[in-house]
């Protein structure tokens, strides 16, 4: 069980690159580890314009959400929690890139839907991002044999009640460095004549360029869309790991609202029902709570969700789930005690967690 107890780094020393993505809403820097040289993503929780930090129990309930999606089998990017000296927040959760240059590449599911619909605005057209519109996405760009991954998804949401599934928070990865490299072979083949190798360097050149196509060209351009389809089908694609998760667990929560919390169960299931799911449903006004989602979902794909919760079912310990949560922040030093969870708010989670599984569990 030790293995899902956060570690501590301290990345004070670390060199920081830009940050040049803009999207999401957490305060989150790139950190260079010095051994490895390799990228890390240290974030706390939401800085205000006027420099006050908006929930500041959000990277806890990040962590903690990675570590109990990983007990339970979901494939989570592991967060852990990390200190910088230079930054704010000083406290907050630290996880390794997705993305080395060399290899592989993340396209947000942002890029797919305004590659379908250009004319879609995700801070405007809120309502039009629904599970429907997905799946008519990723039937387009050929990537429906992601859906079973994309629905573990919603159900791992449902079970921590994750509000924020919006589009740049899951993505799909494709690896670029498998196919250059089966180029690079074929280009140095003996028997490769002249004209086969202009034509595999042109591919060669054209592969390279996709993503600085969809890094620069307008949603509106058809060669935008031409650069995705071409990624999807040429080159080998995963479902990216589970990742920004935070906005679970009560973390919204002051202090005060926790103690109640505990101890008013009709508070708890108000609160479990006014959970909702980012993803919409087509035709439906306004959102759905997550268990509502899923049990849409059970019409056309019971066997997918079915096979999920069964696994978790079949995983959950609610000892195991307690030991998780009361020792997350067991790594911390004890000069930043003050950044520890409260015993209160750690009982809150261990309670949310046992009732929300309670009711996925209903729904096989």
């Amino acid at each position: 069980m030790d293995k899902y107890i956060p570690t501590f780094t301290d990345v004070s020393e670390w060199d920081v690159k830009i940050y040049e993505n803009t999207t999401g809403t957490r305060s989150k820097q790139i950190v260079i580890q010095p051994a490895s040289d390799k990228e890390f993503f240290f974030k706390g929780s939401k800085e205000l314009d006027t420099g006050e930090i908006r929930y500041p129990m959000e990277f806890w309930s990040e962590i903690a959400s990675s570590k109990v999606g990983q007990f339970l089998g979901f494939p989570l990017l592991d967060y852990n929690i990390a200190y910088s000296e230079h930054t704010i927040q000083k406290v907050g959760c630290i996880s390794a890139s997705m993305v080395d240059d060399t290899k592989n590449n993340l396209t947000e599911g942002v890029v797919y839907l305004t590659g379908k619909k250009p004319s879609y605005n995700p801070e405007t057209d809120k309502k039009d991002y629904t599970f429907q519109f997905i799946l008519d996405t990723l039937k387009l760009f050929k990537l429906e044999k992601h859906l079973v991954k994309f629905l573990e998804m919603l159900v791992f949401d449902a079970l921590i009640g994750n509000s924020d599934r919006h589009q740049e928070n899951w993505g799909i990865i494709t690896y670029y460095n498998e196919i250059l490299n089966e180029i690079e072979i074929n280009l140095k083949k003996s028997e490769t004549n002249y004209l086969k190798k202009q034509l595999i360097k042109l591919t060669r050149y054209f592969i390279k360029s996709i993503p600085n196509q969809l890094r620069f060209l307008k949603p509106n351009s058809r060669f935008r869309k031409n650069a995705l389809m071409a990624q999807s089908e040429i080159i080998k694609n995963e479902f990216s790991p589970i990742y920004d998760s935070g906005c679970c667990l009560g973390r919204e929560f002051v202090d005060e609202k926790v103690v109640k919390m505990l101890s008013d169960n009709q508070m708890l299931d108000k609160y479990l029902r006014k959970g909702m799911s980012e993803i919409h449903w087509e035709g439906l006004e306004g959102k759905l709570n997550h268990f509502e989602l899923l049990e849409k979902l059970q019409v056309d794909y019971r066997f997918d969700i079915k096979r999920v919760i069964s696994r978790v079912v079949s995983e959950f310990d609610e000892n195991s789930i307690s030991y998780i949560i009361l020792n997350l922040d067991k790594n911390l030093p004890e000069k930043l005690n003050d950044y520890k969870l409260s015993e209160d708010r750690k009982n809150l989670m261990i309670k949310l967690i046992t009732l929300r599984y309670n009711k996925l569990a209903s729904l096989i």
